[in-house]
């Protein structure tokens, strides 16, 4: 004669005794629009040093702080007027919006060198930190576009006037980080020629 498996000691009917007992735990009450907001700005402001990573794996130190407060605005102003539960993973939205506005940021440093380059004046706007370290380069510029070639010349300017480094000056370029090094190498390797350092020699003189 074979055991029921509806006896009191079975799975099954365990389960009978407390019906739906695992749709109950697993329901969740559907945040309101006022809470999901709250609980996003709570996670922006919260893991702050966490979104500076993300950002800090795409641009240099020295703009984490203001990138940061780029995407804690777009966050805001996103959550204030949009529905903030139709974002189903919140930690992930803010991770992507601080990586949006760190390609931006690097879109603009390359406009800006861009701008050094071609015409030799600092774009409106350019941050004033980086107007003090465009001096010295504007000073030597036309020695340097004679002797570099263009993307020679641009990957100088975006490494030693805006400051990033090779992987981020890379993606600037559309370029591998090793070809980004190489660039880099062979701009120095140019300018380090001695009838180069002269000519740069009798400028800064001059400037004196």
């Amino acid at each position: 004669m074979t055991q029921s498996v509806e006896s009191s000691g079975s799975f099954p009917a365990r389960r009978r005794m407390i019906p739906g007992l695992h749709q109950i735990i697993s329901r969740k009450r559907e945040q309101t629009w006022d809470e999901a907001k709250a609980e996003i700005l709570r996670r922006l402001h919260e893991r702050r040093p966490h979104w500076y990573s993300v950002i800090r794996a795409k641009l240099p130190e020295h703009h984490v702080e203001d990138v940061y407060g780029q995407a804690s605005v777009r966050i805001t102003e996103f959550v204030e007027e949009n529905d903030p539960r139709s974002i189903k993973d919140f930690d992930g939205y803010i991770a992507r919006i601080c990586i949006n506005c760190a390609i931006d940021q690097l879109r603009r440093s390359d406009a800006e060198a861009k701008a050094l380059v071609k015409h030799g004046v600092p774009p409106e706007g350019m941050d004033d930190d980086v107007v003090a370290d465009s001096d010295g380069y504007l000073f030597v510029r036309k020695v340097m576009a004679e002797v570099l070639t263009e993307r020679q010349h641009r990957a100088y300017v975006l490494r030693h006037v805006m400051k990033l480094n090779s992987p981020e000056i890379g993606e600037v370029l559309g370029i591998s980080h090793a070809l980004a090094r190489k660039e880099l190498s062979k701009a120095q390797k140019a300018l380090d020629r001695e009838e180069v350092k002269v000519r740069l020699r009798s400028l800064r003189a001059e400037r004196r």
